[in-house]
């Protein structure tokens, strides 16, 4: 049913690991595992692959995170974030695989910026206080997320802005990705197919291997300086990305 290699195996499992990993523990994490994706199964294929591992991760950050949640925050950056989508989708169809990964491998050197420039930043942008800032932030986010996967730095510089608790904000962003997801979902099935059945079922064989992402991710955050692993995060997912590009 599966013709995988045992590296290809190795990188979904590993896949998995680091998607649950960035739901309990550094977000902006999975932006190395969608260079890997790419690299390894095709940019809109894994596209599609990737949409389903992280809805199961969404589910996870959903059940432990949910009812902390500020919905006038998702409800403000939801529609630009569609109209972004409905974008992404028309883009997808009008370029050729390789084009698409290097479109991925823009958006990700973006978000890596932006990953950088929350690390060194002491005070969050006043996007709230911008109405087309915001309009902005939710078209790209809605736009990187269907062409890549990787709206997560995007939302994440917005829902800083707020200056919310940890938890709402850790529930805000779950229960973003998982409305936006599923959203997508009927775009990749029935638009560019880059969803078959067989990938639901990988995602449900690679369900428990997300769980222990979790378990892992609240562990390892407690040995690890977050420093430290940021910054090998930010140095793999650059060089990951420039060969997008090749």
């Amino acid at each position: 049913m599966f013709d995988y290699s045992l590296l290809e195996w190795g990188i979904l499992i590993l896949a998995g690991i680091i998607i649950g990993f960035s739901k309990t523990g550094i977000q902006g994490s999975t932006i190395f595992v969608v260079v890997l994706m790419a690299l390894t199964f095709g940019g809109i294929v894994s596209s599609g692959m990737m949409l389903l591992l992280l809805m199961v991760g969404d589910v996870f950050a959903v059940k432990h995170y949910g009812k902390e949640v500020s919905v006038k925050d998702i409800l403000h950056l939801l529609p630009p974030a569609v109209i972004g989508v409905l974008l992404g989708v028309w883009y997808g169809q009008y370029v050729n695989d390789q084009q698409f990964k290097m479109t991925m491998g823009i958006i990700v050197l973006l978000c890596v910026v932006l990953l950088v420039y929350k690390e060194i930043q002491k005070a969050p942008i006043k996007i709230a206080s911008h109405k087309w800032l915001t309009t902005l932030v939710g078209v790209l986010s809605g736009f990187s997320s269907m062409v890549g996967n990787a709206a997560g730095p995007i939302f994440a510089i917005y829902i800083l802005s707020k200056q919310i608790g940890k938890r709402k904000m850790i529930s805000s962003t779950a229960w973003f990705f998982i409305l936006l997801n599923t959203f997508k979902l009927p775009f990749h099935v029935f638009v560019w197919q880059s969803i078959q059945w067989q990938h639901l079922l990988l995602a449900l064989i690679l369900l428990p291997v997300i769980f222990t992402g979790t378990r892992i991710g609240i562990w390892l955050v407690s040995v690890i300086e977050e420093k430290t692993y940021r910054m090998f995060i930010f140095a793999t997912t650059v060089i990951s990305a420039i060969y997008l590009f090749v």
